[in-house]
């Protein structure tokens, strides 16, 4: 039994007259009569009661239009869900992001773009280092990373396209010597202890200091958690660097944010996704993205 099958009996049983379903369904009316005799042998039961002059529906045909009807509308829906899907409309889609990219106000700007674009697209998102990001995009568990680093080791199954770059900042607390200058020297930075916002790759997130500030920083403390960094500040337990991007964190007016001399590097914020991606939520939400104001 087929879709087209129950259109022809749908058709008969609506009309009752053969040669009208015929015209309905631009079809001959011998081919839909041999049709309708086919379905009635494979069901093993007469669906319709007819002479020359008259069709009426049986007991079963008329339970079985019922159900027919039910099936044709729910075949129809799941086409619709189908390419709705195909075109990116529908599903979800997962993405990894780095807290910066949340206090920075960007990805709110890049998820109410893509809402517009795809309102029914469920959106599934995680807060992960960006080094997790990496992993979970090679791995299938995201569909989407927002990274942010001053560099990153992108396996060459990724592709990264840059949204932002942020200067980095150095995060003091209130009461420092330091927090009275306009701009803090690097070198001024030596014996300070260090608050590193590195995660769970350590020894990656150390290199990369290293190459910013010219010197192996003294590393008292870290976390996972911007805000608990921001927070050790605030303490008075160290300096650390952060993205510009943060710098509306104060705590209570017990954090400064300085920049700085003799540091070149900045602070990116990429859109990463697998080389071979073919969802389609995902170009949706790449063209959501070129779409924003620089």
């Amino acid at each position: 039994m087929e879709l087209r099958h129950l259109r022809y009996f749908v058709a008969v049983a609506e009309e009752l007259h053969f040669a009208r379903a015929a015209s309905r369904l631009r079809i001959v009316q011998p081919a839909l009569s041999m049709q309708i005799k086919a379905l009635e042998e494979e069901l093993g039961t007469r669906l319709l009661e007819r002479t020359r002059r008259h069709v009426a529906l049986t007991e079963a045909g008329r339970l079985f239009l019922e159900e027919a009807r039910r099936t044709l509308e729910q075949a129809e829906r799941a086409a619709r869900v189908a390419e709705r899907a195909g075109r990116g409309e529908l599903g979800r889609l997962e993405i990894g992001y780095s807290v910066n990219v949340a206090y920075s106000g960007v990805l709110a700007r890049m998820l109410k773009a893509f809402r517009q674009r795809a309102p029914d697209v469920e959106l599934l998102l995680q807060e992960l280092h960006p080094f997790d990001q990496l992993e979970a995009l090679v791995d299938g568990r995201i569909q989407v990373g927002l990274l942010t680093a001053p560099v990153l080791p992108v396996p060459t199954e990724l592709v990264t396209v840059r949204v932002a770059t942020w200067p980095l900042m150095v995060a003091i607390p209130a009461d420092h010597p330091l927090s009275a200058r306009a701009r803090v020297p690097a070198d001024q930075l030596v014996e300070e202890s260090f608050i590193d916002f590195s995660g769970s790759k350590e020894e990656q997130g150390l290199s990369v200091l290293q190459r910013i500030w010219g010197f192996t920083p003294r590393i008292r403390h870290r976390s996972t958690n911007i805000m608990t960094v921001i927070s050790l500040v605030a303490a008075g337990l160290g300096v650390a660097l952060v993205p510009e991007s943060i710098v509306s964190l104060n705590l209570g007016g017990n954090v400064v944010y300085r920049p700085l001399t003799g540091v070149t590097e900045s602070m990116e914020l990429s859109v990463a996704y697998r080389r071979h991606e073919r969802a389609p939520a995902v170009r949706i939400f790449l063209e959501a993205v070129r779409s924003l104001p620089g």
